[in-house]
């Protein structure tokens, strides 16, 4: 009979012991802990454990002291030990992280009038300045995520080295120490324009080295890349050099004077489909590209050069807010350059915060 009773409770045991190691393995050990405490209570429980490890039947009176039977508190096992991690600082004693302040860009408190802006270029298209300044803008900067992308069809571009910005070249004004390239000036126009509250992407990535040919077929790998990971970007802002020598070959500057300081001088350039390749909104980016010099024109009168219309494409069928700018030349120093990028992201800004107060236009 005892022997029948046992397989019964053989049966139980095996699947007892089934239900704690799932248990286990759904992290109830606690669970399991408490249940098999109190099942090590039960009298029957007992015996049977002592009957496995000795082969005597126990009655069901209380086991002589040779009997005894001593039940060992099932504990989990502890799970080992991570890295030490440093101890967080008593709440009272943390500093909450400041909000960042943003500045306000002001609005235009001037602007340049269509007939003030000279286009320039190759491209042989007429096009009505006025009515694409007057064009209300579809750029919208009040969509979640980064709205700005900056980046560097030839980041190798450089300056003329001075005291305390030289660097090893590459090439003629080329380098591929960043911190002296075009790279650098990308970089403090995305802090200025983070300085106003707006979200920028600035990509630094090298697209015209090894292979200078293959620059713009990389460049625009990089954009749709960014604009597949945010949907969100209005404005591609591609950070250029330009190249301009004198009568005996030597690099020239093309600086301008503002408020005494000599900066190097600005050019936006436009490109359009006359070369062939789609573009069917060009005349858009033209209409921004517009707006943009007729700020930087009243805020800082000739800091831009003729706004440059071209045929090639540039990448600017990206996005209709897309414009590629030349910072000064081979000639002018990197210093001047960076001092450039400052102006040009206040104008910026200041565009962008009257085209939002605006329904899209800078004068209402």
């Amino acid at each position: 009979m005892y022997q029948r009773n046992s397989r019964r409770a053989g049966v139980a045991m095996v699947a007892l012991s089934l239900c704690l190691r799932l248990c286990m393995l759904l992290g109830w050990d606690a669970k399991a802990a408490a249940f098999l405490s109190q099942a090590a209570r039960q009298p029957d429980f007992a015996r049977f454990l002592l009957y496995l490890e000795t082969g005597q039947v126990v009655s069901a009176a209380e086991p002589t002291a040779e009997q005894q039977l001593y039940i060992l508190q099932w504990e989990p096992a502890e799970e080992p030990e991570n890295e030490p991690a440093d101890e967080p600082e008593p709440e009272s004693e943390l500093e909450p992280e400041p909000e960042p302040v943003y500045e306000t860009a002001p609005l235009p408190a001037a602007l340049a009038a269509a007939d003030a802006i000279s286009i320039a270029g190759a491209c042989t298209y007429s096009v009505d300045k006025a009515a694409l300044l007057a064009q209300p803008s579809t750029l919208d900067f009040t969509v979640d995520g980064p709205t700005i992308l900056i980046l560097h069809t030839h980041a190798t571009e450089s300056y003329t080295p001075e005291p305390g910005w030289e660097y090893e070249a590459s090439g003629d004004y080329r380098t591929l120490d960043l911190s002296r390239s075009v790279v650098a000036v990308g970089k403090r126009l995305a802090e200025t324009l983070r300085r106003y509250g707006l979200e920028v992407v600035h990509d630094s990535t090298v697209n015209d080295y090894p292979s200078y040919n293959d620059s713009y077929a990389n460049a625009l790998e990089r954009i749709e890349a960014w604009k597949a990971q945010y949907p969100s970007l209005q404005m591609v802002i591609d950070v250029h050099r330009d190249a301009v020598a004198d009568t005996d070959g030597s690099a020239y500057p093309l600086s301008a004077t503002v408020d005494g300081e000599s900066l190097a001088q600005l050019m936006l350039v436009v490109g359009t489909d006359q070369g062939g390749l789609t573009h069917p909104n060009w005349r858009e980016n033209l209409a921004n590209a517009l707006k943009l010099q007729s700020v930087l024109e009243g805020a800082y009168p000739g800091l831009c050069r003729n706004l440059n219309l071209r045929t090639e494409r540039f990448n600017q069928h990206a996005t209709p807010g897309s414009i590629l700018v030349e910072f000064g030349s081979n000639g002018n120093t990197l210093a001047q350059a960076l001092r450039s990028a400052e102006l040009l992201g206040d104008g910026i800004a200041s565009m962008i915060a009257a085209l939002t107060a605006n329904q899209g236009v800078l004068d209402p």
